[in-house]
């Protein structure tokens, strides 16, 4: 794990592709540790993710959907534990 710099933000990156897929034009990240398996992710995006052995949110192998639906997976998720950027702007959450 190595820690950027983003507008004066650190965040923390991982190669890890359970929690980080890059999917059309975002870069979409899953913090684990925000997700309390509500499953709005699934429901609106289930070409994309998945539960994990634990309950928690990970990508499927091969992760498909239009960008718009997983912008709407993001936004429903009711702790914020997914993260869309675009490049190095982030979209959601705002």
């Amino acid at each position: 794990m190595t820690n950027q710099v983003m507008k004066g933000m650190i965040f923390a990156m991982t190669d890890d592709p359970k929690v980080v897929r890059k999917i059309g034009k975002y870069t979409v990240k899953v913090i684990q540790s925000k997700c309390i398996a509500a499953a709005s992710c699934i429901a609106i995006t289930p070409d994309v993710f998945r539960f994990d052995e634990d309950n928690l949110a990970e990508f499927l192998e091969n992760p498909h959907d239009t960008e718009e639906n997983i912008l709407l997976s993001a936004q429903s998720c009711p702790t914020g534990a997914i993260e869309i950027y675009e490049g190095s702007k982030r979209v959601w959450p705002l």
